[in-house]
């Protein structure tokens, strides 16, 4: 039965599985919006909208911006920062910005683009409750509108970074034109194209005096900036000459993302070809077929950048664009490995016959967005993730990996290093994860238009599980400067563990609900990856959850395998391990008021700084991730490990946006809109983004903390592990006296060293006395002495070392009579070439 009441003008509709309301009127009406919609909606009716943002084609772009300029058939433009430079429209009276600018400098620029030529203009900048930057700049008006605007900063000292640069600088010396599209530079023709670079290409890349013309460039453009590398945990004599040296390799490993788009479009074109000459098929599959063979073609000429016009040197797969997106030059403008989905068209919106397009985002926001099941928004409509790209030549044998994760401090163990002890925290590690599957490329289908029922938006919930790795430098260090931060009275506060360039994985666990009840993962069709609806629980039976409706059933499906996706970038990273474990809840504000406060001190936006919580997620808690989101770093981390005062202005900050001041005094009661904060308001540290967190935070918890941060100061800063030390921690871990010659050796010679010792292979039954980590797989090596001529003791060895091949493993034996020079000159590959 459904009861009818006169609607209340001041108080809304009651929705008691929400919440209730003691006077059962409801929550009271916002006056805004009911005089929007009663008396203001109307005058909306035929007005015309539309949105300018990158994804659209440029052509379509330019026709809306003449529109705009007339002012009557398109009134209003809905932009991304795509507007913020470069175009200039005199007309232009009123802009709304949806949210405060990032800095400055922004707000200078967007706001900018009106009232030009001495014309009045109106600019409104609307603040969001939840968004903490909002809040901030909300009380703090004249710090953006009139505030002053900070210099650019660039992270000298990030290896990636650098790195980009002087590969710009080789590129330039080779005289090689990239052209406007990818197919100019690889051989990409035919069914089954070798992609290998065309002999012109391979002409320029190649030339050794090209090679001496960028180092001596180099040479003198990072002259002024030795002082700086020389203070990083990575930079060597060598390392110019080692990164322009493998140039061209890594020119050649860059175009691996293009090469297998174009191979799976290929094979997903000619596949469907057969399907549609398939006598025994329905025309309903044919007609699907059909259509995805449109698909996969109009795939292939987004890949060949086709498309002609400004859209040719806008799309992703311009050359320039396409090598700084996959980090080989520099690309601060575009998402750095980015993850794509395939929209297909709608037949709408194509010029020139094209139709459908790549989305692509940063991989630590696709994991979500692009997650199983989710829906993507885009030009009026939107799409679900159904399926995606699987490695080249997978024929429905598909290989995941495996990984530990220490759940005491998050540390990243990938299966092939081997280890059984946390390169962390040093804690034993348990089990692996199996079943790791790297995400590269989705696909989607349309499902239906956007409808005013989606105001709100419903966003696919998972889990997602954080793990980091610092970098292992050649000679064995570990690629991270610590300091310590101390109190006014020089007690030990915290360790701060800077990493640059550290590998930083996000894990797709599962649905959030599905993962609370032991379901870990997704399952996948192993041949055609799509994504399948169903529990992976053992028991199995569960209906289908809601993100997963218009996926294929798992249990009719006739394979299936269960798969979790990831991804992974190297970013800036800090770690900061408190001297005294703290609660849960101590340890959740307090990440989130530093971060707060750094944002505020640094000029950073929200989304330039993320902050992580890490294991272990039951009972004390020690270790706050932070982590630079924009390419290169902004270089603020490495600020607080190194600058005294940096992370004691960073908690000034934070006690004033907790409402303390700086003798820790509260003044909660104190706020200006006349409402008393207790534990938290979103004037201080909660926002929409942490939503999940805001039981936990109390702002009560961490005030004498951030006294102390403040009174004190950082210093003490040390590189990681240095060569000296990690060559003696393998002389202390050697078994016999002839393996400590051979480390002093290698260490006199300036030989790579070791990265683990005595590693107990169980798969091989076999127990190494030194392990090299390698990009082509592990490297076992054995150092001999004469009680292995023994025959019985010979044979064992043999058979070891065929087991540990079997597995993939490369062995290389060092003999105690062995001329070890000659030894060692043999396999450049793992022990490098000697280094004074």
């Amino acid at each position: 039965m459904i009861r009818w009441h006169a609607r209340d003008d001041d108080h809304g509709a009651v929705d008691r599985l929400r919440r209730t309301y003691r006077n059962e009127r409801g929550p009271r009406v916002n006056a805004f919006f009911k005089r929007l919609y009663r008396d203001i909606a109307v005058t909306f009716a035929g007005l015309h909208a539309a949105e300018h943002t990158a994804q659209v084609h440029p052509e379509v772009r330019q026709e809306r911006e003449d529109l705009f300029s007339e002012g009557t058939r398109l009134p209003l433009l809905y932009c991304s920062p795509t507007m913020e430079l470069g175009v200039d429209i005199a007309s232009l009276n009123a802009v709304n910005l949806r949210n405060v600018p990032p800095t400055p400098a922004n707000y200078a620029q967007r706001s900018g683009r009106a009232g030009r030529s001495g014309q009045p203009a109106l600019v409104t900048t609307y603040c969001a409750t939840g968004n903490s930057h909002d809040q901030y700049y909300f009380t703090r008006r004249k710090q953006m509108v009139a505030g002053a605007v900070a210099p650019p900063r660039l992270d000298l000292g990030n290896e990636d970074l650098l790195a980009s640069h002087v590969h710009a600088i080789w590129l330039a010396e080779t005289r090689l034109d990239l052209g406007t599209s990818m197919t100019r530079l690889l051989d990409s023709a035919g069914k089954n194209p070798p992609f290998t670079v065309l002999p012109s290409v391979a002409e320029h890349i190649d030339n050794q005096d090209a090679q001496r013309r960028a180092l001596l460039r180099a040479r003198s453009v990072l002259a002024g900036c030795l002082d700086v590398l020389r203070a990083t945990s990575w930079w060597h004599e060598q390392w110019l000459e080692q990164t322009v040296k493998a140039a061209p390799g890594s020119f050649r490993n860059a175009c691996g993302r293009w090469t297998n788009l174009f191979r799976s479009a290929l094979q997903e074109r000619e596949i469907q070809h057969d399907n549609i000459l398939n006598r025994t098929a329905t025309g309903r599959s044919k007609d699907q077929a059909k259509r995805r063979r449109a698909q996969a073609e109009n795939q292939l000429a987004l890949l060949r950048n086709e498309q002609g016009g400004e859209r040719t040197v806008m799309s992703d797969f311009f050359p320039y664009r396409y090598f700084a997106s996959e980090g080989f030059l520099p690309g601060y403008s575009f998402p750095r490995l980015p993850l794509a989905a395939y929209i297909p068209g709608t037949g709408r919106t194509g010029p020139r016959g094209y139709d459908g397009d790549y989305l692509q985002r940063s991989r630590f926001i696709a994991i979500r967005e692009f997650g199983p099941g989710a829906l993507i928004y885009h030009e009026g409509s939107r799409y679900k993730v159904d399926r995606v790209q699987l490695p080249p030549d997978t024929a429905g044998e598909l290989t995941t990996e495996s990984a530990k994760v220490c759940g005491l401090c998050g540390y990243l163990s990938p299966e092939e290093l081997r280890e059984d002890t946390c390169g962390g925290c040093d804690a034993n590690l348990g089990d692996a994860r199996t079943g790791l599957l790297h995400l590269h490329t989705v696909f989607t289908h349309r499902r239906d238009r956007i409808s005013s029922d989606e105001e709100e938006r419903q966003r696919t919930g998972y889990k997602v599980e954080i793990s980091y790795r610092f970098k292992k430098h050649e000679d064995g260090r570990d690629g991270s400067l610590r300091a310590t931060a101390q109190g006014a009275s020089g007690h030990a506060l915290a360790e701060l563990a800077y990493g640059d360039s550290a590998t930083v994985r996000l894990t797709n666990l599962g649905y959030r609900r599905s993962v609370g009840k032991g379901e870990i993962g997704f399952w996948m069709d192993p041949v055609t990856g799509e994504w399948l609806a169903g529990s992976t629980a053992k028991q199995g039976g569960r209906e289908p959850l809601q993100e997963q409706e218009g996926l294929a059933d798992a249990e009719k499906a006739n394979r299936k395998m269960p798969v979790i996706p990831y991804v992974q970038d190297t970013r800036n990273i800090l770690v900061v391990k408190l001297a005294e474990p703290v609660d849960r809840d101590t340890a959740v504000t307090l990440q989130y008021a530093l971060e707060r406060g750094i944002e505020a001190e640094f000029q950073l936006e929200d989304s330039e700084l993320d902050t992580e919580e890490l294991p272990p997620f039951e009972g004390p808690r020690e270790r706050l991730l932070f982590i630079e989101s924009a390419e290169g770093g902004a270089g603020v981390l490495r600020r607080l490990q190194a600058e005294p005062d940096a992370l004691a202005r960073a908690a000034r900050k934070a006690l004033d946006i907790a409402h303390f001041d700086q003798l820790g005094r509260d003044r909660g009661d104190e706020k200006s809109n006349g409402d008393p904060c207790e534990k938290g308001c979103y004037d201080c540290l909660l926002s929409f983004g942490n939503q999940r967190h805001h039981r936990a935070i109390d702002r009560r918890l961490v005030s004498e903390l951030l006294q102390a941060f403040a009174g004190g100061s950082v210093g003490g800063s040390i590189p990681g592990r240095s060569r000296d030390e990690h060559a003696d921690s393998l002389s202390q871990g050697a078994d016999s006296r002839l393996e400590e010659r051979f480390v002093e050796y290698l260490k006199s010679h300036g030989h790579r060293l070791p990265d683990h010792q005595q590693v107990k292979v169980r798969e091989a039954l076999s127990k190494p006395d030194f392990v090299y980590d390698t990009g082509f797989g592990p490297i076992a090596v054995f150092v001999d002495g004469p009680h292995h001529d023994h025959s019985d003791i010979a044979l064992r060895d043999e058979e070891a070392e065929e087991r540990l091949k079997e597995i993939g493993w490369d062995v290389v034996r060092v003999r105690f009579d062995d001329d070890w020079s000659k030894k060692v000159a043999e396999y450049p590959q793992v022990f490098g070439e000697p280094r004074r």
